[in-house]
C-alpha cells in the first residue's frame, strides 16, 4: 500500500515550479465549432483535482501550479519551448495511458525528453529510482503498449484490480466518484514520494534537441 509522504516538498523557486508533467492525447475536437470532448473536460478536471491533493501533501507555495497541464498557451507564446522547459525542471512525469496516447509523436518525444534528463542525472550522480508514473486512463485491456511503457510499473498496489480493469476515466463514467477520488488521492501521494525519492535535477534544454518518437522503431 502506498503509504502518505512523511516529508514536504519544498516551495518552488521560478526554476524548478512544477512537481508533476501531466502528457497526454488530446481527444480530437468534433463539429464546426471544435468543441472539446467529453474526455478531455474530464482529464482537466482530474488534473485539478491532483493539483489540489498534491497542494495538500507538500509545501507548494501556489504561485505556479504544482502540475504541468499543456492547453496550448496564449498565441504569441512559444509553446515548444515552455513545454521542453516544464520537462526540464519538473520532478515527476505523468503519462496518460488511453488508447491513442501511444499513437501520438509528440508524447512519444515528452517520453524521450523526460527519459534523457533521468539518464543524464545517471551520469552525475546516484540516481535513486524512476521517475515516471503512468495513469491509467481507461482499462489495461484497451492498451497496446509499446516496450519502453511497458517496462514502467503502472499499477497502484492499494486499488488492485478494479483500477487495472477501468483506468480512472472509467471508473469517473461507471459513476465510481469514490473509487475515482480515493485513486487521484493515492496517485497524488505517489507522486510526492516519488519527486521526494529520486530528487531529479533540472537540466539543460539543449539535452532535447533532435527529441525522437519512443514509441516508434521498437
Amino acid at each position: 500500500m502506498v503509504q502518505a509522504a512523511s516529508r514536504t516538498i519544498q516551495s518552488s523557486d521560478s526554476s524548478d515550479p512544477y512537481v508533476f508533467f501531466m502528457s497526454y492525447a488530446r481527444t480530437p475536437y468534433k463539429g464546426p465549432r471544435a468543441m472539446k470532448d467529453d474526455s478531455d473536460l474530464a482529464l482537466e478536471e482530474f488534473y485539478t483535482l491532483l493539483c489540489s491533493n498534491i497542494m495538500q501533501l507538500t509545501d507548494h507555495d501556489g504561485e505556479e501550479s504544482p502540475g504541468f497541464l499543456d492547453q496550448r498557451m496564449d498565441t504569441g507564446v512559444d509553446w515548444e519551448n515552455r513545454i521542453k522547459h516544464a520537462l526540464a525542471t519538473c520532478r515527476v512525469f505523468v503519462p496518460i495511458y488511453n488508447t491513442r496516447y501511444f499513437t501520438r509523436e509528440w508524447c512519444g518525444k515528452e517520453w524521450d525528453a523526460f527519459a534523457r534528463r533521468q539518464e543524464e542525472q545517471l551520469r552525475t550522480r546516484a540516481f535513486t529510482g524512476n521517475a515516471i508514473i503512468p495513469v491509467l486512463w481507461v482499462g489495461e485491456q484497451h492498451l497496446t503498449m509499446p516496450p519502453v511503457a511497458a517496462k514502467v510499473q503502472y499499477a497502484i498496489p492499494n486499488l488492485g484490480k478494479p483500477y487495472l480493469q477501468a483506468g480512472l476515466y472509467g471508473f469517473n463514467q461507471a459513476g465510481r466518484r469514490a473509487m475515482y477520488r480515493r485513486s487521484v488521492w493515492s496517485l497524488a501521494e505517489m507522486i510526492v514520494k516519488v519527486a521526494q525519492q529520486t530528487n531529479l535535477e533540472p537540466c539543460d534544454v539543449e539535452l532535447f534537441k533532435d527529441l525522437r518518437n519512443v514509441f516508434e522503431g521498437e
